[in-house]
């Protein structure tokens, strides 16, 4: 009777559904640089944060429930690493939780709208990339930048054969600012839905080629007269690697910048990426935004040369040179403007030399 209790405890302890599995993984992104730079009267002369990638840490997790379903989270902060100050307030780079399986991953909170992975461009997305410079400057929410970043969100992500699908609903978009000054405040007290936003996003990579396109938009509901309109903006964009040099292109357009009537733009650039040797690359880019507004058209041109160079798997040292060239009345650029009184606001170069490492972990 003692030798069949004993087994039928075995048979249970084996027959037990097993416990899930979960793991916490710590990450992040250390990116310091050495820069000299001007803009308008200002002259920069010091140490910067994150010229190729935001410095951040984060937390990344997942538990395992069976049947091919998984739970998910993310918590990620930025950081400034030439002063070590936090960025905003809270978990202000993503802050996410969902669940994923074969199907995809469905996550809430706040996270990255498909306009953030829009980065057909020979520095992928890096600060001193001239389509980061200008979409953000711009006011767009297709960029590498915090207007990608959205609250109060749900978003799915799925990858077929190569195929990769996002798409995102936001119950009230974000404050942001642009070179026009800051957005207005979103008015919460109307309707709920009147400041959503949404975007759907695909992209597509076959070996050496991958295309892709987005499209997003934000409904503005500002307590300020004129400011009403949905911001309107898609994308389109592609890459090929031929080996010696790979090439990169998009092109993006915008209509109601903050809401207001009218106030388009319309941004392009072109790049490309020569290997040098097993460990560096030299990246070459070159954009413009155009305007088209009541009574102005004005545009700015950036364009980036820079080099980097794999140290290890997980370090980078890199060398890079942007200039912004601004029309009267904006002051895009990687260097803060400063401008004398009394003197023309805006249309002054924004010049920047850098040279960092990044360290990833």
């Amino acid at each position: 009777m003692q030798k069949k209790l004993i087994a039928l405890a075995i048979a249970g302890l084996v027959s037990a559904p097993a416990f899930a599995q979960s793991n916490v993984t710590i990450y992040g992104v250390a990116d310091a640089y050495v820069g000299i730079g001007k803009h308008g009267e200002n002259d920069f002369r010091g140490v910067g944060s994150g010229a190729l990638s935001g410095s951040r840490v984060g937390f990344r997790g997942t538990e395992d429930l069976g049947n091919g379903l998984k739970a998910v989270f993310v918590l990620e902060q930025g950081f400034s690493i030439d002063n070590g100050s936090e960025m905003g307030s809270g978990y202000q780079r993503q802050a996410l939780v969902g669940l994923g399986g074969s199907f995809g991953t469905v996550s809430l909170g706040r996270q990255y709208a498909p306009g953030y992975f829009f980065n057909y461009d020979a520095l992928s997305g890096a600060a001193i990339s001239p389509q980061s410079i200008l979409s953000v400057g711009a006011g767009m929410t297709i960029t590498p930048n915090t207007p990608a970043r959205w609250s109060n969100s749900v978003a799915y992500t799925g990858s077929f054969s190569g195929l990769t699908a996002r798409a995102i609903y936001s119950t009230g978009a974000d404050y942001t600012e642009g070179p026009f000054g800051p957005r207005p405040a979103i008015e919460t007290a109307g309707k709920p839905s009147e400041d959503d936003a949404y975007g759907l996003g695909l992209d597509y990579s076959n070996g050496p080629l991958k295309v892709g396109g987005v499209y997003q938009v934000i409904k503005n509901d500002y307590a300020v007269a004129g400011l009403d309109d949905k911001q309107k903006e898609w994308g389109l964009g592609t890459s090929y690697d031929f080996g010696v040099v790979s090439l990169h292109a998009s092109y993006q357009s915008v209509d109601n910048i903050y809401g207001a009537k009218d106030f388009d733009a319309d941004l392009w650039q072109v790049g490309l990426i020569v290997p040098v040797g097993a460990a560096g690359n030299v990246h070459l880019a070159y954009g413009e935004v155009e305007f088209d507004q009541p009574g102005r058209d004005p545009e700015v041109k950036s364009y980036t040369l820079a080099y980097t160079h794999s140290l290890s798997k997980r370090t980078t040292a890199y060398a890079a040179f942007n200039r912004t060239d601004n029309d009267n009345g904006l002051t895009m650029g990687l260097v803060g403007y400063g401008h004398k009184a009394g003197s023309t606001f805006g249309g002054d170069n924004a010049d920047l030399f850098a040279i960092g490492v990044r360290h990833t972990f």
